[in-house]
Formats: structure tokens, C-alpha cells, sequence
């Protein structure tokens, strides 16, 4: 039986099934319209509710559809709701759905994609299941095309017809695309049709750019790799997930097989090595690592772990090393690097292999010593060096070196340079980063411009859905942060978290001590406090370890700040045990020395910051960072005492603010300017503060949010006023704070009268109180 025409609509341009079509028709009779259509992206769902809406409001009926922050709920039952992406929808109306879902006199039309698929999904589906089997799309037939080129009015060839299918397997989408590229004026001299594949091919090379890594290398296994490579994949239940994103996504068929467009666009962008890599011959649980490997390269955690641990113990691999690596890495970025250090110890790598150098870093990072001694040094390359293997000798031996009391020199040297030639292998399993390696020895000895240089230099080179991605960015983020450079500092947090996948372990610790010092640095005391509450759960139990222990004294000074000391106490102590395992190196130590300064100061708690002031103060003469913090150290704790004196406070704050420390740097400008009564030094140094530590105004930081605010900073206070505001608290007349800063006290008395305005106080006193406020949060914000 022919089904009647479809009534036109703007989007006539998708290929609609017989069933699509049946349906259509049915929906348009019915006194309670009902169905459920599932297909892949480009199969039609959208085309079929666009058309189905269109006939029902011809027909009189009220069509309704449901967006993100709609409530079906309040939807009548006469009226036809419509849900488009029902898979995308939040739980609450995932449950309204369902509810009208089980009411047979509601008229509902929904259309979801096949993957994922939230538990109420199928539920709903059941439902509506019951009354007509559900619209399934994805692929058409010759008679699908056929009626379709019938009612634009087009012809097209059997030959040309035949073509078209078996190119592109009958998928949606695909066909969809072929139909548009085709033109009868090329088939006579073009009979293969080859610049309709390269048109169709280029879309699917467009979207194999746009979807996860983990799938495009699934894809690119699937499609290039020989049959009996592919087994491992398709066998793996790590891997269904991907095949069923990958069908959600029309780039695989639903058993994972691939149709002969996509293969060849797979092979057109791949690289020549990656070809290789998967033409050649490999046995079975070779297979299970490449595919594991890929996992990790694509930044697909689970999936890696899950692939590496189905290989049985005694796995006959052509390279046991690459399992232990992986392995080790993924425990890793677990946030347990003790137990990557085990992985090593358990498997020990090949003498004079690229594994030395990552179970060296599992050592170190772990605290363990006694397991790096007993650990052969990498050894010197053959006359033809590899890439790899000359990145990860320079990396054992930086590492050891940076050990040392005293570090040579070379040991930074050798550090960037292994990151730079870790660029040409981006794809490599690793416990810590090379490149964070690197950029965390430079902060360790005051060389802050080299540790930016080389994560910026990642960044750029690390592919945009490589494994390491994620937490280069965060590392960027974290560097701008401490440079004052607040809107980069946002802008890299950014781009780490709109990256696909879920962050791991070692990433969140990261991504909450940038996301908790922006909040110290540039909110108020309140908004620290939310940031805060919300970081902490996520954070109050994992394991760190020696890469992590810098963003760590972000968290445990920002706590302390707030009395919350105890949440990290744990987490503090474990960095101070691996630090000392280690022998103190002042390159790993000083940063760890500081925040216990820091924390000390900020607790009001001199036994606590005794023993770091002493480890400091021994390492000075041999160690510049350590010499500069020992003397910042001996500073603060005389400005607290009430002993101020300019020329000493502003030294050490701009040492500090050399070395890195541009943020503690303004903060002891600070509280030096308010522990003294000269005038002109509370202007020299609160000055020295405002440039070490530029206040941004809140439309900049709005702006850099994505917001629209307008509204000045702290309170909507200017500069000017908010140091008004200060001296006011401090009980100054008009004519000594306009002596203080240089205006008359006309000028000062304007400023307070708007300083009233802006905040809305009726008296002196209602002013005093909620100046004291808005200062307590900004100075901590803002020092």
C-alpha cells in the first residue's frame, strides 16, 4: 500500500523510510497522536517531528514542544507534546515524560538517538511500544530513495542509484549527502563517481573531527585494520560503548562495521604510522594492548583500564613493558602514584629501556628512594637514537638530578629538553606529564618564564584530544594564575573543561586549586568559602603525591584561610613525608616549606611554622628560591610583630613576586601598609601591593566569565574609593587620609558620600559596619 504524500515542509531534504512515511500518515489521523522514533544523528528524527508538527497544526491541532526547562506535566493531554533528544533530558523530565508516557489518552511524540540511553529512555519507549512498534531509522532502501527523488521531482539513474548505496551502505545521513553532490553532467566522464566519493568522504572526515578521539581511533581500527584485527575490538566489553556511540553517531553500523565511505575517509586523514600500525600483523592480545593504548591516547581512562586489565596475567604481548607503563600510568592518574610505583616493582622494565625513565617518575612521585636506586639509570642511545628513547633518558637523568641538594644546572636543562622531544610522542603513557616535569623543577628553582614556556609549548603541540590535554591546560591555567594573569588563567581553565570526558583524579585535584585560587585571589571571602565547600569532598580524599604537591599548597593555604585546616591535614602531611623520603631536595621542598610558613601565618600559629622556616633558612645558601622565601619568610614575621620597615617589606615582595609568588608578594605589601602609621609608607606600600596584584574590576572579570556585569569590584567600589574606604576604618580624619593619598578633603568627603550611595548605608554607623564587611573579604580578595 502506497502511504500518502508528505506534506511539504522547509526540510525536505532528508531521506524518510517507508515506516518513517506510514507513521507520518498515521500520526496525522489519530485523535491521540503516539510514537516513538529512535535513529542516529542525520537519520531523520528531526525531519519527521518538523513534518509531523507542520500536518498537525494544519489539521488544527495544538503541537507543544518540550525544550531543556519545560514541565510536561502542565502539558494537556489533547495537546501533541513533542520531544525531540529525549536523551539529553534531565531526570525530572525524563519522569514527566514517562508519566504521560503511561497515559494512553496523552498525545506524545517523542525521537531520541539510540546511544546513550538513560534507564527512563527505555521505560518510555515500552510505553509507547505497546499501541505501534517504534519508527527505528538509520538506513534507507532503493525504494525509500526512489520515492523521495519522486517527490522533488528528480530522477536519477539505477546504475548511479546502485552506486550511491553500496557507497554508503544505505546510512541515512550518508545517502543524504551523496544525492546532494551528485550531478548528472559529471556521470558520463566520471563513470566511478569519484568526485561524489571525495564530497561525501570530506564529510565524514569533518565529522570524524568532531567526535572523541577514543571513537575516531575505533573507527579508524575498524575500518583499515585487517578482518581478523578487528575481533579483539568488537569482542571487548570495554569497547561497546564506542561502537554504540559510534552508531549513534551514523559512522558505524549497528554490529560495528563500517560502511566503504567511511573507510575511506578514515584511511584519507590518517597518518602514514598509523596506517602502518594497524596494517601490520599482530597477534591477539598485541591487539588488546593497541586497543587499550588507544583508549589512553584518546584520554578514555576506563576504557584503558579496562582493556589493559582483561589481558591475563601471562599475556604473550610482543612488548611487556608497554602493559606495565600503561598500567602504572593509569594508577597514576587515579591519584595513586604508590601504587604505580608497585606496578613498576612487580614488573620491573628491560635494563636500559624507555621504562627505566617512567618507573623513575613512579618512584620519585611516590616518595620511594630506596626503589630508585635500585633502578638501572637509562641508558646512552645507539649510534641511531629514537625519539622516544633519547626523550626519556634526558628525563631519567633530569629527574635524578633535581634530587640532588645542590641540582646542577643541566638537571632543568635536560628536563625541557626531554619535554620538547615528547612532543613527537604525544600518545606515550606516562605516570606525571614530561613537560609538568619540567615546568615543576623551573618553578622549583625560581626560573618561573621557563615553566610557562614549556606548557605553553605542550599546549600547542599536544593534539586537542590527547591524553595529557587536559591537565596541560590546567597546569597553563594554574601558571596564569600566579602571573596575575587572571583572564588567561579562565580562559585555559575553560577550554580543560569543555574538553570531552570525565577529569581524573589527579586532573580534579588540579582543576579545584586553580578553581579555589582564582577565588582567593579575585572574590570575596564568601565566594571563597562556596568555592571551597564545593572542591572539598572532591578533594579531601585522594592521594597526592611529589607532582602534585604545588597545586596542594594552593588548597592547603586557601583552607587555612578559612580554619579549615584539618579537611587537608592528612593530604599535607603525605607531601611533607615524600619530601623528606626524597632528602629535602630544596628544588622539590621549597614550595612544600612555604605553605607551611603560609598556613602557620594564617593560623596565628608559630610552632607550626617553625620547622619550614628552619628548613628554608638551612637551605639559603645554597639555593636562590629558598634564600629568597627564608628572607621574605623573616620579613612577614616582623611585619606581624608590628616591625615595618618599607624599604625590607617591599624588597622581599618583589623578590617573591619574581620567583612566582606575585600573589604572597602583594599580600605582605599589604599587611605591612596596614601595620604602620606613617603615611606615606601605608601609600608606598599599598601601591607596591596594587601592582604586584592588579585588582580586576568586575565587568573584566564578568566579561572573562562570559557575563554581562558592568559593576566596579569589591562592592562596586573604585580604586580610589575602596583606599578611602580603608583609612576611613582606620579612624582617619578627611584631612589626614587626603595627606595620606594626595587629594584634598573635599574630594575625600565626595568619595564617601558616593561610597555611601553605592552601598546603600542610611548612618556612620550602618557605613562603619558594612564597610568592615566589604574590606574583611576584599583584603583577603585583594590584598
Amino acid at each position: 500500500m502506497t502511504a500518502p504524500p508528505i506534506p511539504t515542509t522547509a526540510d525536505t531534504t532528508t531521506v524518510l523510510t517507508r515506516q518513517a512515511r506510514a507513521a507520518l500518515a498515521s500520526l496525522i489521523t489519530r485523535e491521540r497522536p503516539r510514537c516513538f522514533v529512535v535513529g542516529p544523528t542525520g537519520s531523520g528524527k528531526s525531519a519527521l517531528l518538523q513534518q509531523a508538527g507542520h500536518a498537525l497544526r494544519e489539521a488544527g491541532r495544538t503541537v507543544r514542544r518540550l525544550t531543556a526547562e519545560g514541565d510536561a506535566s502542565t502539558v494537556p493531554a489533547r495537546d501533541v507534546l513533542v520531544v525531540d533528544d529525549l536523551q539529553l533530558l534531565d531526570a525530572e523530565r525524563l519522569e514527566q515524560v514517562l508519566a504521560r508516557a503511561a497515559d494512553p489518552t496523552a498525545a506524545l511524540v517523542v525521537a531520541m538517538r539510540p546511544w546513550p540511553r538513560p534507564d527512563l529512555t527505555t521505560e518510555i519507549a515500552r510505553c509507547l511500544d505497546r499501541e505501534d512498534p517504534a519508527v527505528v531509522l538509520g538506513q534507507v532502501a532503493r525504494s525509500d530513495v526512489l520515492a523521495h527523488l519522486d517527490e522533488l521531482g528528480a530522477t536519477l539513474s539505477p546504475a548511479c542509484l546502485s552506486l550511491i548505496l553500496d557507497l554508503t551502505g544505505g546510512v541515512t545521513w550518508l545517502v543524504t549527502h551523496a544525492l546532494a553532490a551528485h550531478d548528472d553532467r559529471d556521470c558520463a566522464h566520471d563513470p566511478a563517481h569519484e568526485a561524489l566519493r571525495h564530497a561525501v568522504a570530506a564529510q565524514v572526515a569533518h565529522r570524524l573531527d568532531t567526535v572523541p578521539e577514543s571513537l575516531r581511533r575505533a573507527i579508524e581500527h575498524l575500518g583499515v585494520a585487517p578482518t581478523d584485527a578487528r575481533v579483539p575490538l568488537l569482542a571487548s566489553a570495554a569497547s561497546a560503548g564506542l561502537i554504540e556511540l559510534g552508531h549513534a553517531e551514523g559512522l558505524l553500523l549497528r554490529n560495528g562495521g563500517t560502511v566503504p565511505v567511511v573507510r575511506a575517509a578514515a584511511l584519507s586523514v590518517m597518518p602514514g604510522h598509523r596506517v602502518q600500525e594497524l596494517t601490520a600483523p599482530v597477534a591477539a592480545d598485541d591487539l588488546v594492548l593497541r586497543q587499550a593504548l588507544d583508549a589512553w591516547a584518546a584520554g578514555d581512562l576506563t576504557a584503558a583500564a579496562a582493556t589493559v586489565e582483561s589481558l591475563a596475567p601471562d599475556a604473550a604481548v610482543s612488548c611487556p613493558d608497554a602493559v606495565t607503563g600503561l598500567t602504572a600510568s593509569v594508577w597514576a592518574a587515579r591519584a595513586m602514584m604508590a601504587t604505580a610505583s608497585d606496578v613498576f616493582v612487580g614488573q620491573p622494565p628491560a635494563p636500559g629501556s624507555p621504562g627505566v625513565a617512567q618507573a623513575a617518575l613512579a618512584h620519585v612521585g611516590a616518595g620511594r628512594p630506596d626503589r630508585l636506586a635500585a633502578l638501572p639509570a637509562t641508558e646512552a642511545q645507539a649510534a641511531t637514537p629514537s625519539t622516544v628513547g633519547m626523550a626519556m633518558q634526558l628525563l631519567d637523568r633530569g629527574l635524578r638530578a633535581s634530587l640532588d641538594p645542590e641540582a646542577p644546572a643541566s638537571a632543568l636543562t635536560d628536563l625541557v629538553r626531554a619535554a620538547g622531544l615528547c612532543v613527537g610522542a604525544p600518545d606515550e603513557p606516562q605516570p606525571e606529564v614530561p613537560a609538568v616535569v619540567a615546568a615543576l623543577v623551573a618553578l622549583g628553582c625560581g626560573h618561573v618564564s621557563t615553566a610557562q614556556q614549556v606548557v605553553d609549548a605542550a599546549v600547542s603541540a599536544t593534539p586537542t584530544a590527547g591524553w595529557a590535554r587536559r591537565r596541560l591546560l590546567l597546569w597553563q591555567a594554574w601558571l596564569a594564575m600566579n602571573a596575575e594573569r587572571p583572564a588567561d588563567a579562565r580562559a585555559a581553565l575553560a577550554a580543560a573543561e569543555r574538553l570531552p570526558g570525565v577529569p581524573s583524579p589527579r586532573d580534579t585535584l588540579l582543576l579545584e586549586s586553580v578553581r579555589v585560587g582564582m577565588a582567593r585571589r579575585h572574590d570575596t571571602l564568601a565566594a571563597l568559602e562556596t568555592v571551597w565547600r564545593d572542591a572539598r569532598d572532591r578533594i579531601r580524599h585522594l592521594e597526592v603525591d611529589l607532582y602534585t604537591a604545588l597545586p596542594l599548597t594552593t588548597l592547603i593555604t586557601a583552607a587555612a584561610r578559612l580554619g579549615d585546616a584539618e579537611t587537608l591535614a592528612a593530604q599535607a602531611e603525605r607531601v611533607v613525608e615524600v619530601v623528606t623520603a626524597l632528602g629535602s631536595p630544596p628544588t622539590w621542598a621549597t614550595h612544600v616549606w612555604w605553605a607551611g610558613i603560609q598556613q602557620g601565618i594564617l593560623l596565628n600559629e608559630p610552632d607550626r611554622l617553625a620547622p619550614h622556616a628552619g628548613a628554608l633558612v638551612a637551605a639559603a645558601s645554597t639555593h636562590p628560591l629558598a634564600a629568597t622565601m627564608a628572607r621574605a619568610g623573616g620579613v612577614w614575621v616582623a611585619v606581624l610583630a608590628g616591625q615595618v620597615d618599607a624599604d625590607a617589606v617591599e624588597a622581599a615582595a618583589r623578590d617573591l613576586a619574581a620567583a612566582g609568588l606575585a600573589w604572597d608578594g602583594a599580600r605582605l605589601a599589604g599587611h605591612g601598609s596596614r601595620r604602620t602609621e606613617d603615611r606615606r609608607v601605608v601609600t608606598r606600600l599599598l601601591s607596591v601591593a596594587r601592582e604586584l596584584h592588579p585588582r580586576e574590576s568586575a565587568a573584566r572579570a564578568e566579561e572573562a566569565r562570559g557575563g554581562g556585569s558592568t559593576a566596579p569590584a569589591n562592592g562596586a567600589l573604585s580604586q580610589r574609593e575602596w583606599d578611602v574606604a580603608v583609612l576611613v576604618l582606620e579612624g582617619k580624619t578627611y584631612n589626614e587620609i587626603g595627606a595620606t593619598i594626595f587629594i584634598s578633603p573635599k574630594t575625600v568627603e565626595h568619595h564617601v558620600a558616593h561610597i555611601r550611595r553605592r552601598i546603600g548605608a542610611t548612618s556612620r554607623s550602618d557605613l562603619m559596619a558594612k564597610l568592615r564587611v566589604l574590606v574583611a573579604e576584599g583584603r583577603d580578595a585583594n590584598p
